[in-house]
């Protein structure tokens, strides 16, 4: 499952998917350096308003590059199934410098289940990146997997399926 294309397009995500982006996963930010080569990076992700949020503190490499080129590309791969996936390209829309700190907070009681972020610095500026996706894939990861008790056309990851 795909959609989007253009990078002033809009693509959603698909409601069967969003529990990825708004649980523990962890998301793998793709972002671009200054020689053009990719740097990525795993984050973790928030999901507001059909933007996807990243929050970085200032000085990193991929801080540093998503200001300079918006172009990103994020993976989240299902804790639960390893062949249930989001694979999401886009854009930085917006940049918020503000509410950083309150946010990581946030994002702590979800990944963490604590009330504070327990790895900030002592003066740490945190921005925040609103992502809006230009291209979303997806796939539900009902593959055969074959082991050596099961051939192929027997194991199903996520569902049963019937016997010839």
């Amino acid at each position: 499952m795909s959609g989007g294309g253009s990078p002033r397009e809009r693509a959603s995500i698909p409601a069967e998917f969003v529990d990825l982006l708004e649980g523990r996963a962890l998301a793998h930010l793709a972002t671009i350096r200054p020689d053009g080569t990719p740097h990525a990076t795993p984050v973790w992700i928030d999901y507001q308003d059909g933007l996807l949020v990243v929050n970085a503190r200032e000085g990193r490499v991929k801080t540093a590059n998503m200001l300079a080129r918006p172009a990103v590309a994020i993976s989240i791969v299902d804790p639960g199934n390893p062949y249930r996936y989001l694979s999401i390209e886009g854009i930085v829309e917006s940049i918020d410098e503000d509410r950083g700190l309150a946010h990581m907070d946030k994002l702590s009681r979800r990944y963490l289940g604590v009330d504070r972020y327990p790895w900030g610095v002592e003066g740490e500026r945190r921005v925040l990146f609103r992502i809006r996706p230009t291209r979303v894939s997806a796939d539900a990861g009902r593959v055969a997997i074959p082991t050596a008790d099961a051939p192929a056309r027997e194991a199903v990851v996520g569902h049963q399926q019937p016997k010839p």
